[in-house]
């Protein structure tokens, strides 16, 4: 693989083998200067560069919305994911009976937000994923007349499943149903448009595949899902007037009406750095290269006869996307820690050991982490 052009914007590389964007990435250099380039006009120059901050706002919502395929009045500004998905699930009307399909083995922001809604006597039902993930035969199946919602991840975070999200959409506007996407392990990492692919709902925090700082993300919501959609928090943005006094509660059509008061404009600012990045890159390009990433990983743990998880019979999986999670010889807590000291960042999910590279680093570093690990058996032996 050539070497990344932008890999010099991550200083990480030259302190560590980071193989562990699956949980919180480290941030570009891009995404530093925006933050100390906030708070050097916040402290020195306030009076003139307020107003472009707002301003600058509106650029990233244009840019995350580029980024996934929808427009800038589908997009709002969330603190993460489970604020993000608690406002679809808090802002819909619900009656006793009625079903929101999700799956085990999801992240718990995907599950909690829903079970909450037990207190309105509505059902959650966890599908049984397959070896290769949910597919779109398990949703079709499921699918019955109390079924209001699906609630699923674009990518499964244990051992990075791909759903396919545009025929699990289909199924789900055929039945009325909304299809709404934890995409957090998918945004920054692989393709998703919600235009495209037609799902109501994606949502994400910017702290993993995007690059940004924890605390500040987005979700886009279809027009269908936001007529619907009330907002679960009211303030002085919910509405359109923007006179202060007579009150006028009269909501938002856009999907801004979620935010309720004062955006993290420093959150904000560090985010449209993180994503304009990735789209000058090119999200197709980042798929291919972690898709030639982990198909290098997945080589070096079948030569090592190693397992590989979300993985058919065969050893197979539908589409790569940037996880790749395998079972180690020895107990896999064991493992990371061994590959810890030897420098290199991972995480253990359901029983393996999950890697997580991205489109700045190369073969060298898969080279670099299979020494290491080789290394590390030599020594427990």
């Amino acid at each position: 693989m050539n070497e990344s052009p932008v890999r010099a914007l991550f200083p990480i590389t030259e302190e560590c083998l980071f193989l562990d964007h699956a949980r919180v990435a480290p941030l570009s250099t891009r995404v530093e200067e925006a933050i100390v380039r906030f708070a050097s006009e916040a402290t020195r120059q306030l009076r003139l560069r307020y107003p472009y901050w707002n301003e600058r706002a509106e650029e990233v919502r244009a840019a995350c919305a580029r980024l996934v395929g929808a427009l800038p009045d589908q997009v709002a500004f969330v603190k993460n994911t489970s604020e993000a998905l608690s406002f679809v699930a808090e802002g819909l009307t619900w009656q006793a009976g009625d079903v929101v399909l999700s799956a085990d083995r999801e992240f718990p922001s995907n599950v909690y937000p829903w079970q909450g809604l037990a207190r309105l006597g509505v059902e959650t039902r966890l599908l049984e994923p397959g070896p290769t993930g949910v597919t779109v035969d398990d949703v079709a199946r499921a699918i019955d007349d109390h079924v209001r919602l699906v609630a699923l991840s674009a990518v499964a975070y244990g051992a990075g499943e791909r759903i396919d999200l545009a025929g699990i959409a289909e199924i789900c506007r055929r039945r009325d149903v909304l299809f709404i996407v934890d995409g957090i392990q998918a945004i920054g990492a692989v393709s998703v448009d919600m235009a495209r692919d037609g799902m109501d709902c994606i949502a994400a925090d910017g702290h993993k595949w995007l690059c940004a700082p924890e605390g500040g993300g987005f979700l886009a919501v279809s027009d269908r899902l936001l007529a619907r959609l009330r907002p679960a928090q009211l303030g002085w943005k919910s509405v359109v007037s923007t006179s202060y006094h007579p009150y006028d509660l009269t909501p938002r059509r856009d999907a801004a009406k979620l935010e309720a008061g004062s955006l993290n404009l420093l959150a904000i600012h560090a985010l449209g750095a993180a994503v304009e990045l990735a789209i000058d890159v090119g999200v197709d390009v980042i798929e291919a290269r972690l898709g030639e990433l982990t198909g290098l990983l997945e080589e070096g743990f079948r030569a090592r006869g190693l397992e590989v998880l979300g993985r058919d019979d065969r050893g197979r999986c539908a589409r790569r996307s940037g996880i790749v999670s395998f079972v180690p010889r020895r107990a896999p807590e064991r493992v990371r820690q061994d590959l810890w000291e030897r420098g290199v960042a991972s995480t253990v999910r359901f029983g393996g050991i999950r890697l997580s590279p991205h489109h700045y680093q190369d073969d060298r570093d898969v080279a670099a982490f299979f020494a290491r690990l080789d290394d590390a058996e030599a020594a427990a032996r």
